[in-house]
């Protein structure tokens, strides 16, 4: 009796779920599904080695005092890294200036990106709306450096096109030195990164335009709304999921360091330190200021991606649902 209950494989464990699955199949099906393991393992091993491995050890030095240039420093030292951000005046600086850069990335991004995606979506003639789609998608496969740059010099403010335009056409005689001015800094990095990444919100909008049925405008049509009214009680309510996928994938642009690492160089943050976000700050701390603390700099990451985390549960907690009710 004892010797066929040890027989048996578990069955209250996923390894037991998977044997009675595999064990069910006959000797040709579970080639397959071995051959299809075999196919997902390259793929399984780049994960490992570039997503989950990293993450782990992140973790991990977020809780020691690492210091690159001292050999063999790496003493767990607990909370301290988080306490001392606490007391860290120029982080929270940072961290003000990168609420602010979401608060005006995040609409300006959503916004820009649906109303292309709709005025696109009128488009009936499917060569003309593709050539559109291919149009409003370049600045996402461009170069993040190539594009910022080429903003750097748009918004010169003796030779770039914008002030140009501003005091030749306009009548702007003193127009905004937008790089220039840490009033402007802000908002000119956050107009910038919207138009390079706005591309993939305007696809992410019209896979949810165009899997509406056409019928219930035609519907809404006949008793009487206008397009706003169709827009706002059709559109809209369906475009919930896609709204909910938008502002999950918006949230990580908190700990954002692209923008003030590009258009301001590594040696400086802008006028009056305008530029320096907290993407920015950790990685000024891990690879340019003093003994380049990488447990700190981890310690300041982990906490906005936790951050992050949240703020993309509030978004499933406020959008979980997909239907309008």
């Amino acid at each position: 009796m004892g010797m066929q209950q040890n027989s048996q494989p578990p069955n209250q464990t996923a390894f037991g779920y998977w044997w009675r699955a595999l064990r069910g199949l006959g000797r040709e099906e579970r080639g397959d599904a071995l051959l299809g393991y075999l196919f997902i393992l390259p793929a399984l091993a780049l994960y490992i080695t570039f997503s989950a491995y990293p993450l782990i050890r992140g973790v991990a030095i977020s809780f020691s005092d690492y210091r690159y240039l001292i050999p063999d420093h790496q003493p767990f030292n607990g909370l301290a890294n988080f306490r001392e951000m606490l007391g860290d005046r120029v982080f929270w600086e940072a961290f003000g200036r990168s609420v602010y850069y979401t608060a005006l990335y995040t609409p300006l991004n959503i916004g820009l990106g649906l109303l292309v995606a709709v005025l696109i979506s009128r488009v009936f003639s499917p060569w003309e709306a593709s050539v559109y789609r291919v149009i409003s998608y370049l600045p996402v496969v461009l170069p993040i450096a190539v594009a910022l740059l080429l903003w750097k010099q748009l918004l010169h403010p003796q030779f770039g096109y914008l002030n140009y335009f501003l005091r030749e056409f306009v009548g702007i005689a003193k127009p905004p030195a937008w790089l220039a001015d840490p009033n402007w800094v802000i908002p000119t990095m956050a107009v910038a990164a919207a138009w390079k990444n706005v591309g993939q919100n305007i696809l992410l909008f019209l896979i949810g335009l165009y899997n509406i049925n056409n019928e219930l405008y035609e519907a809404a049509a006949i008793d009487g709304a206008n397009a706003w009214r169709q827009f706002r009680h059709i559109t809209l309510p369906l475009l919930r999921p896609i709204f909910t996928l938008v502002l999950v994938l918006a949230a990580g642009v908190l700990g954002t360091a692209e923008e003030s690492l590009i258009l301001f160089g590594r040696t400086q943050a802008g006028p009056q330190n305008a530029g320096m976000l907290v993407g920015r700050y950790s990685y000024d701390i891990a690879f340019y200021l003093g003994d380049m603390r990488w447990g700190y700099a981890a310690a300041i990451n982990l906490t906005m991606g936790v951050i992050s985390m949240l703020m993309a549960v509030v978004v499933f907690k406020l959008l979980r649902s997909g239907r309008t009710e």
